[in-house]
């Protein structure tokens, strides 16, 4: 099995505000979606699947047209649910500031939440773990183009190398040292001879460089 996993393209004023679940594409992240749909590498791609999050999703069905694979949204792989009190807010706000300085002050303690509406880390690592035994199940012997978000993409990577060791020093540092850009491309590849998971490439993004002779 191959899981091409990409995060979703750029989101509406992503550097003045703090996304939500219902953040559309900006103009440019349709377009970053549209050269992302053109890459020869997903031909192979078996099947779509999606986060149900407007972001990703608009990604996905951009992408989807131009392959002619339908999507399905599969629940789980969303990004870390945070406080209905952050999404919206322009990030200099002082609730979202103090937000960000308490989630700082709390990195190391991955079943922190900032209130009851949060998921901890440690909530979303069950969510990849989960994901995990899903993919294996459903999609043997597939090629799948999985569009999601950073911090799930890189812990639901983090989950398929590390095992069960999830909960140890190593797993967290390979998860901090971990970057996905906008519309990078990863791919994990499940060998179920051995029963183990390779990670082929990590956030591929070369092709942005496309992005403004696609204007």
């Amino acid at each position: 099995m191959k899981l091409f996993l990409v995060r979703h393209a750029e989101g509406e004023d992503v550097i003045e505000n703090w996304q939500t679940p219902q953040t559309h594409l900006s103009s440019k992240g349709k377009i970053q979606a549209e050269v992302l749909g053109k890459l020869p590498r997903f031909k192979v791609i078996d099947k779509i699947i999606t986060s149900d999050w407007k972001r990703t999703k608009e990604t996905a069905e951009i992408v989807a047209k131009t392959l002619n694979k339908p999507v399905k949204v599969v629940g789980g792989i969303e990004e870390r649910h945070q406080s209905s009190r952050i999404y919206g807010l322009s990030r200099i706000d002082p609730i979202a500031k103090q937000y960000s300085e308490e989630a700082m002050q709390n990195r190391n303690n991955w079943g922190w939440k900032w209130d009851i509406e949060e998921e901890s880390f440690n909530d979303v690592v069950l969510r990849s773990q989960a994901f995990k035994e899903y993919a294996i199940k459903k999609y043997s012997q597939k090629s799948i183009l999985v569009f999601s978000h950073e911090t799930f993409i890189r812990l639901f990577i983090a989950t398929c190398i590390f095992g069960e060791n999830w909960g140890d020093d190593y797993f967290r540092r390979f998860y901090r040292s971990l970057t996905i850009e906008v519309t990078g491309i990863s791919l994990l590849v499940y060998r179920e001879d051995h029963k183990v998971w390779k990670l082929w490439y990590l956030n591929d993004y070369s092709h942005l460089g496309f992005v403004k002779a696609a204007r």
